[in-house]
């Protein structure tokens, strides 16, 4: 493979791709997409490095940075998102649709919010290309970044495990309250009565613990004392679940993209079972991270007290539909490691604007009916009968099922 000459700096790496091709629900919305950062603090919580290092203290206020992409009022002038690549090391740019700053659409009844939760590592940009679409269909949409969990912090995956559920419950109660207040521009336009949640591989895992999903105790034979302590109550044996993973009836519909854990034990169908909300499970059928017929499908099938879809890209593997295509600065080898920081970000497979001009379609439709319950757009039983976009399965079972 060709690495991109020293001297050379690459263009900001596009992001909106359309193929001719893209199914009846990909392409874009009629709102222009504007972009904010907010930095948050979630006080006293349990300090997760410490456990790690044994060093610090035991609670802390823990940091969040996310981004804000909402309806904006055009024309607006699209501006670069600086972002940092997989090798957390190296500067990129990302350009889209979104602008930072632009002013918000006037909402009438106001703009559902989605809150989307990235991989491990991963940062709030990895996702942009269904973030800024879906902005553009009238969601306030808000991609956050997981601390400890991101490129250039990375921690060990047990301080994911304690943490995403807990960030997601965070982020939500947070940017409820902005909304109830009505002094924010863009929040004070955000309805957050029914909520959509996305999360990719870890994030997915955390969309699952974070709406009643339990873990399996004996997985935690296999965790470091200290974590195993801290997870207890995330179990099915917990006396009484700890409140971070109890349900939030504010959430309408959640997308699981390659959820991980099933595939090395971390949740039975007994935790999984205590999940009710509609939900998407997506993911490739030679996933070689989280697994598919023993994680992503056997996810999809022990989640039996909602009604789920699964939405499966045949061939692909780890990264399907989730992250941005690979950027130029990715054809570089890692100076230290000798690794293509590609493989982060490409399917051997599978065209990234193919991949995600699917998931675009898939999830724009199922949060009109789930969110907005807009009744001209199928729910997920009749979706699976109708949908037959090649190169993908798209499956439904009944809650019960």
């Amino acid at each position: 493979m060709t690495a991109t000459p020293a001297s050379a700096t690459p263009l900001p790496h596009r992001i909106d791709g359309m193929r001719p091709d893209a199914p009846a629900r990909a392409p874009f919305g009629p709102y222009a997409v504007g972009r904010e950062t907010l930095r948050l603090s979630n006080p006293d919580v349990v300090n997760a490095v410490a456990l790690e290092t044994g060093q610090g203290p035991a609670r802390y206020d823990r940091p969040m940075t996310l981004s804000l992409f909402y309806p904006a009022r055009g024309p607006v002038e699209p501006s670069p998102m600086d972002s940092l690549l997989r090798d957390g090391t190296t500067r990129f740019q990302l350009l889209g649709q979104s602008a930072e700053g632009a002013p918000v659409a006037d909402g009438g009844a106001g703009f559902p919010l989605i809150i989307i939760s990235h991989g491990w590592p991963g940062n709030r940009f990895l996702l942009s290309h269904l973030t800024e679409n879906l902005a553009s269909k009238g969601y306030v949409v808000a991609a956050l970044d997981h601390t400890d969990s991101t490129y250039d912090d990375q921690r060990e995956v047990f301080c994911t495990l304690v943490h995403r559920p807990v960030d997601l419950h965070f982020a939500l109660d947070t940017l409820g309250e902005m909304a109830a207040d009505c002094s924010h521009p863009v929040l004070s336009r955000t309805t957050t009565g029914r909520v959509g949640v996305i999360g990719y591989s870890m994030g997915g895992y955390g969309v699952l613990a974070a709406q009643g999903g339990l873990l399996s105790p004996a997985a935690l034979a296999n965790v470091p004392e200290a974590f195993a302590e801290a997870l207890t109550t995330y179990t099915t044996a917990a006396d009484s679940p700890d409140p971070a993973l109890e349900p939030d009836p504010r959430i309408a519909a959640m997308i699981s993209i390659a959820p991980w854990g099933r595939q090395v034990g971390l949740w039975e169908s007994a935790g999984l079972a205590r999940i009710a909300t509609p939900l998407m499970v997506v993911g490739g059928s030679e996933d070689d991270v989280s697994g598919y017929e023993a994680g992503i499908r056997q996810i999809w099938k022990d989640c039996s007290g909602t009604d789920r879809a699964l939405l499966t890209f045949d061939n692909a593997r780890h990264n399907a539909a989730a992250p941005i295509g690979p950027p130029a600065e990715a054809l570089t080898e890692h100076p230290e490691h000798g690794w293509l920081p590609y493989e982060h970000y490409a399917d051997p497979v599978w065209d990234s604007t193919r991949m995600h001009n699917i998931m675009q379609h898939h999830a724009t439709g199922f949060f009109d009916h789930y969110i907005r319950g807009q009744t001209d757009v199928p729910d997920l039983a009749a979706a699976a009968a109708e949908e037959r976009i090649l190169g993908t399965r798209f499956e439904f079972l009944a809650a019960g099922g």
